[in-house]
């Protein structure tokens, strides 16, 4: 009987983590959950935006941390700054260095 006990709190213990962190279609089941007005609507709309149905414009956008906006062209992005830019950074870098030991 223990052992079942315990395995259902495994059970209980991994669905509450896939509850809280797994994102599905950009968005973790308590983020839907927060959003939708009541049960049928968090089922519905969880349903919809598995399928691939986009959301309605009220749900609120979502922002991506850690991540670079995609380049254009499919390019892919360079660094921009000339020797002059490296220049006057390392001059800082320096100054700033010097002066805290």
């Amino acid at each position: 009987m223990l052992r079942l006990a315990l395995k259902l709190v495994l059970a209980g213990a991994a669905l509450a983590a896939i509850w809280a962190f797994v994102p599905f279609g950009g968005r973790t089941l308590s983020d839907r959950w927060a959003s939708a007005g009541g049960p049928e609507e968090f089922l519905e709309r969880t349903w919809a935006e598995m399928r691939g149905a986009p959301r309605p414009h009220g749900g609120k956008p979502q922002a991506r941390s850690g991540q670079a906006a995609p380049a254009r062209g499919g390019e892919r992005p360079t660094e921009g700054h000339t020797d002059a830019d490296r220049r006057a950074l390392d001059r800082v870098l320096t100054q700033h260095l010097g002066e805290a030991r």
